[in-house]
């Protein structure tokens, strides 16, 4: 550990080398400037930094119109693990859907679909379709099954609502 230094002698008047004693130390030269010094690469940094933030919003926008998506996602997340009976989840599933599609497409298109044209518009809706084999017939009948359904089919059908909610194309701008 060094010592304090009150502790240390002092150093003596004369210090260094002697050879070069007068000589005064070059100074080094100030730091070249990153900014650009003309207007040509000015006028292209501000062009880029406006383009930039053009893109920021664009993704801010979509970001925006995209958070039924999310709420949809968390809602369905929350229903698959709260543990509900499997009719009532069922029923949830449906209504989910359907409040989902509200969102993202104009009422008058979607609000009176219902049994197998509901199903045949979900199917329409994404490249593939998402709703068939069990998931279709839970969903169809969801609002008509008194019996619970099986594990596995209430699983086909929260796999098939929740690639829906992500896979559907984004909403139009108005």
């Amino acid at each position: 550990m060094p010592e304090p230094l009150a502790t240390r002698p002092p150093l003596p008047e004369v210090f260094g080398n002697y050879a070069i004693k007068g000589i005064e130390e070059v100074l080094a030269p100030a730091p070249v400037s990153w900014f650009p010094v003309t207007p040509g690469w000015q006028f292209l940094g501000l062009v880029l930094l406006l383009l930039l933030a053009w893109r920021a919003w664009l993704q801010l926008q979509r970001w925006r119109r995209n958070g039924y998506r999310r709420d949809a996602l968390a809602h369905l997340k929350a229903l698959r693990e709260s543990g509900d009976p499997p009719v009532p989840q069922l029923l949830a599933i449906a209504r989910l859907l359907k409040a989902t599609a509200i969102a993202a497409y104009p009422r008058s298109a979607v609000a009176s679909l219902s049994g197998r044209a509901w199903l045949s518009w979900l199917n329409s809706s994404t490249a593939t379709p998402l709703f068939s084999g069990p998931a279709a017939e839970l969903l169809e009948s969801a609002q008509y099954r008194r019996s619970a359904p099986q594990p596995t089919d209430m699983s086909a059908l929260f796999k098939a609502a929740e690639q829906w909610i992500e896979a559907h194309p984004e909403p139009t701008v108005d």
